[in-house]
């Protein structure tokens, strides 16, 4: 079953011309929640740019995609780096001239290691540069761009250490809920009261 059109603008024109990353705990929350980006996206009938650094979504298209409606899933483009390849190359070709299809990244963990294979002094500088500009296309594009992250650092760590996600304009906990997924917005803005709750189907 796909989400409604409904659903899929209250959640998504939030963080529509921004960058966000959302926090899961471990593969089975990130499996919920690319379900539920992809249902989205197809609600919204607005196709999307998956880029799969961990070929998460290509091994699990087939329960990811399950509910979403064939015409929508031929919306959908999916680049999965070939080994050896150059990211960065592949990373700029991500910026499509005149494409406003929301950018999907699994997972900016994986973004960063990438970054770091040849040189890991600058991955920190790489990684930020590179969802600088993924910010700017964003904005100047009104259109999403997401990426998961896997917070690994010790809870009593968290505010005091720096994560992967500040370098996005929006850090969005997520927490797989038997009954659906609760969203709440840690920094930056989306949705009125800063949190989200998507029942699951």
């Amino acid at each position: 079953m796909s989400l409604s059109d409904r659903q899929s603008r209250l959640f998504l024109e939030p963080l529509e011309g921004k960058t966000t990353a959302f926090r899961v705990n471990d593969r089975p929350a990130n499996l919920r929640l690319g379900a539920a980006m992809l249902r989205l996206l197809a609600g919204g009938h607005r196709g999307c740019r998956l880029l799969d650094l961990d070929a998460f979504y290509s091994s699990n298209l087939e329960t990811l995609a399950r509910g979403v409606p064939r015409e929508s899933l031929a919306s959908f483009e999916l680049t999965v780096p070939e080994p050896r390849s150059d990211t960065e190359a592949t990373l700029a070709a991500t910026f499509l001239e005149g494409e406003d299809k929301p950018i999907l990244i699994d997972s900016a963990n994986s973004l960063y290691q990438l970054l770091s294979a040849n040189n890991p002094r600058a991955a920190t500088r790489k990684f930020a540069f590179f969802i600088s500009a993924l910010s700017s296309w964003s904005k100047s594009n009104g259109t999403p761009a997401v990426a998961s992250i896997y917070d690994r650092r010790p809870a009593v760590h968290r505010s005091a250490s720096r994560s992967l996600s500040d370098v996005f304009d929006n850090s969005i906990s997520l927490s797989a809920k038997p009954d659906g997924l609760a969203f709440k917005c840690e920094r930056g803005s989306a949705w009125r009261g800063g949190g989200f709750f998507l029942p699951a189907l």
